[in-house]
């Protein structure tokens, strides 16, 4: 196949990801969805480490960094994500915060899914199943501690789906086999995820003594709008409850940053400058936009509040 040769750009827009509800027809390459943080890397005169949002992150890991130099190869854009496994090699949310958030990066892993560029080739018109063997090939190249290739999964993607659920997984991420990487939500990637969570904007959170009684998120409406979404009242404790509060307390504010802030009789309620993202699971969303059952996981460091809304699953045909 033709491919494009020239300068390596600076800037790639990532291929999005469409929510489905269940597996749909077609061809379709499915591998884990990994519960960390989505990671663009960019190989050239030196390693830089792009967020989904554009943020420079090569700081943040710089033992990553380190790594990826190794590979013989420049003129590279790697597409991944970047986790913190547990005891079991499983990819630990809350883990991945702590790793963040206390500066100990060295031992995150970083799953590479995708390769865009190489040697300054542009291999995005390219299926996508051969961009992945020559992604498999690249990383054989030498021994690298903290990058894995994302393999594949070999079975129908109900049974794939379960498996992954049992073994306490987020999901499982489908391509569609042929697709080129557009940069854009095409429907040719797609996710199934376990158990409803997704990320949710912290509007402020009620007191408990000298601490957080619960939190209170919200959601942007399709005009933009902030609306409140609930309270969450469970998934924080101990030292890392203390931390939250502490970062919320600096973004206390006396605005109430919705239209129509809930009645909570009783409760001493503290606002905050809508600015932290907050990932949540949850059991649903009720028909009045309010979550039932939910559980905090963590803040969301690499997404900005203004582009948080609902995310609805899409059956495709």
């Amino acid at each position: 196949m033709a491919s494009k040769k020239g300068a390596t750009p600076h800037r790639i827009q990532p291929q999005l990801v469409t929510l489905v509800g269940r597996p749909p027809p077609g061809d379709w390459l499915f591998e884990t969805k990994f519960d960390g943080y989505r990671l663009m890397a960019r190989l050239d005169a030196g390693v830089t480490l792009i967020t989904k949002n554009g943020y420079d992150w090569t700081a943040r890991m710089p033992r990553l960094a380190q790594d990826l130099a190794r590979l013989p190869v420049r003129g590279v854009w790697l597409d991944g994500e970047v986790v913190a496994l547990d005891v079991e090699g499983r990819p630990a949310f809350q883990a991945l915060q702590s790793a963040f958030s206390q500066r100990q990066t060295d031992d995150l892993v970083y799953f590479a899914f995708d390769l865009l560029y190489m040697d300054g080739t542009d291999l995005r018109a390219w299926p996508v199943e051969q961009r992945r063997e020559l992604l498999q090939v690249l990383l054989q190249q030498c021994d690298l501690e903290h990058v894995r290739f994302s393999p594949m999964l070999d079975a129908d993607p109900a049974s794939l789906l379960a498996s992954a659920c049992q073994l306490g997984l987020e999901g499982l991420v489908g391509k569609r086999r042929g697709s080129g990487y557009s940069g854009q939500r095409n429907g040719d990637w797609i996710k199934l995820k376990c158990n409803n969570r997704q990320e949710f904007v912290l509007l402020g959170y009620t007191r408990a003594g000298a601490g957080i009684g619960s939190l209170l998120i919200g959601l942007h409406d399709d005009d933009g709008q902030l609306q409140y979404a609930g309270r969450v009242r469970s998934g924080f404790s101990g030292r890392q409850a203390d931390q939250l509060h502490a970062r919320l307390r600096l973004l206390q504010r006396d605005k109430v940053p919705v239209a129509a802030p809930p009645a909570l009789k009783g409760m001493t309620v503290v606002w905050v400058a809508p600015e932290l993202v907050a990932e949540v699971k949850f059991l649903e969303i009720t028909p009045s936009g309010k979550v039932r059952h939910a559980v905090f996981l963590g803040l969301r460091e690499d997404k900005p509040a203004a582009g948080i809304s609902l995310e609805s699953n899409t059956d495709l045909p």
